[in-house]
């Protein structure tokens, strides 16, 4: 999967730019901040990002019709009004979505890919010792469409890998602490085999140093199973994330 290219024209003073680099950052994401609306106008032409999120006040009327040619002729590109948009249709803004203010990151998470263009099916592959932490997710998502799910299940690292070289999932689900081989071992090898798998550590409370471990071979997207965060509409919008953004 490409890398996804994300166009940011707003102040760098701002709120926006911090917390779209930390929402993006488990990912391999590409983002490209401006204060410049004609900077911006070419980089749109240039590099032809995935998503654009614009703050209205920092627009031209160039850097407008420029947006329409492209809503025109790309159908996947997606827009993001930001800042002073209160009250306003995002429509009139020549956008999918309009956020004021950045909100709490599993609202705009899911909110964003609600306005994301998904293929039909996606293959997950959760590893995971507990044998329900597997059945809980397919029973999930199983049957649901836009996309569709197919799922496969490995006990730990081991078969893991195994499954994982014999086909590669779109999205990977897996626990650190695991026998025959722990996630840390089985992510070290992804990355070490070049797999660009996107990743989600879904764990009971590890160590620092374990997930310090981890980090040394990427920045896999982490839940811990005990969490808020951890409810199944939000492991649903996180799975979504990755296979989008990689």
């Amino acid at each position: 999967m490409p890398k996804r290219r994300i166009l940011i024209l707003e102040k760098k003073a701002s709120r926006w730019p911090k917390f779209l680099e930390e929402f993006f950052e488990d990912t391999p994401s590409e983002l490209k901040v401006t204060e410049d609306a004609a900077l911006a106008g070419e980089i749109l032409d240039r590099l032809h990002p995935d998503l654009v999120f614009f703050n209205h006040a920092l627009v031209s009327p160039a850097f407008l019709q420029k947006v329409r040619v492209h809503r025109q002729t790309r159908s996947e590109l997606r827009f993001t009004a930001i800042g002073a948009v209160k009250n306003a249709n995002p429509s009139s803004l020549e956008a999918d979505m309009a956020f004021e203010e950045p909100p709490a990151f599993l609202e705009f998470q899911k909110r964003m890919i609600r306005e994301l263009p998904m293929p039909e099916k996606l293959y997950l592959l959760v590893v995971d010792d507990d044998p329900e932490i597997g059945a809980m997710i397919r029973d999930f998502l199983e049957g649901r469409t836009h996309p569709a799910f197919e799922i496969a299940t490995a006990e730990n690292g081991k078969k893991g890998l195994e499954s994982i070289l014999r086909r590669k999932p779109d999205v990977l689900v897996m626990d650190v602490k695991m026998p025959e081989m722990d996630g840390r071992e089985l992510y070290r090898r992804i990355r070490g085999q070049q797999l660009m798998l996107p990743t989600i550590i879904f764990f009971d409370p590890i160590s620092g140093a374990e997930m310090a471990e981890i980090r040394k071979y990427g920045r896999p997207a982490v839940v811990d199973k005990s969490s808020r965060h951890a409810s199944l509409p939000d492991l649903t919008a996180l799975i979504l994330k990755m296979a989008y953004f990689g």
